[in-house]
């Protein structure tokens, strides 16, 4: 009863508000049915958002993937090693996990001030010139995958270190006994093993970078024009800034389809994975 008054009723509600057009400044409330979905799915602009979420999610995810690994191998020689410092970089790594998103949005927002931004300070005392990061159409994205990166790598970094220091040590030292480089045996023995692993945490990153706001709605707000407007911020522009309700619903729905997607292709794959083990 506490699951079904807590999940079920508000999404429930949400869905049925998708079914009416409704102007919540004018009041004006009609059903509508699946009219809010077939305007999103035919409207062209539509797609193009589709396209520029799925690419800022996919680089996004992409980027934290291969420097969280990278991190992970060398956090994981360090350790092996007992070189010290390396326990407490393994801490200190994990700290833009600890600030809120939004808190972490409003800090990239100075970064990126064209003036006064702590990355034009550091290029201009390198000879170069000033970046108009989020202001430039050409950057804005790029601009916001990287606060991204920077915040969502150490969790990558949390998950794939913890796979790495789990695998079985014998069949490493066996391989390198046979003459296996470091190469060939991360990549043809510790990898393949660490395959599941790798997809959990790349499926966890994707099921949140969809359904992220916090950055584009603190840093560009969508733009400059629409080269930021991702799908989960037009849905909330469209219900409180527009104040179309029903459709910034639909566009909410629009979006945990994606996401949904995303977890039951992980799913499948984890469970292929398991038949196949």
């Amino acid at each position: 009863m506490v699951l079904a008054a807590v999940v079920a009723l508000p999404i429930g509600y949400a869905f049925w508000l998708s079914l009416h057009r409704w102007n919540l400044l004018a009041g004006d409330k009609r059903w509508t049915g699946l009219g809010n979905y077939v305007a999103i799915l035919t409207d062209p602009a539509t797609l193009q958002t589709v396209r520029l979420t799925l690419w800022y999610s996919g680089l996004s995810v992409v980027l934290q993937l291969l420097l969280g690994m990278a991190v992970a191998l060398l956090l994981r020689a360090g350790l092996r090693r007992g070189i010290p410092g390396f326990r407490v970089f393994r801490v200190l790594i994990l700290v833009p996990l600890l600030v809120a998103p939004l808190l972490w949005a409003f800090y990239f927002r100075s970064f990126y001030s064209p003036q006064f931004g702590l990355f034009n300070a550091v290029l201009q005392s390198l000879g170069l010139p000033a970046v108009l990061w989020v202001n430039d159409p050409a950057l804005a994205l790029y601009s916001l995958v990287l606060a991204d990166v920077w915040q969502w790598t150490p969790f990558m970094v949390a998950i794939l270190l913890a796979g790495l220091l789990a695998l079985p040590t014998d069949i490493v030292e066996a391989a390198r006994v046979d003459g296996a480089g470091r190469l060939a045996t991360f990549f043809h023995i510790e990898l393949p093993l660490l395959r599941r692993v790798v997809i959990v945490a790349v499926v966890m990153r994707v099921i949140d970078s969809l359904r992220y706001l916090d950055l584009v709605l603190v840093i560009t707000q969508g733009g400059p024009g629409t080269s930021t407007e991702i799908l989960n911020y037009l849905a909330y522009r469209t219900a409180f800034q527009e104040f179309q309700i029903g459709k910034g619903a639909a566009l909410a729905f629009v979006v945990f389809a994606l996401v949904l997607t995303a977890a039951i292709v992980v799913l499948r794959t984890l469970r292929n994975e398991r038949h196949a083990g």
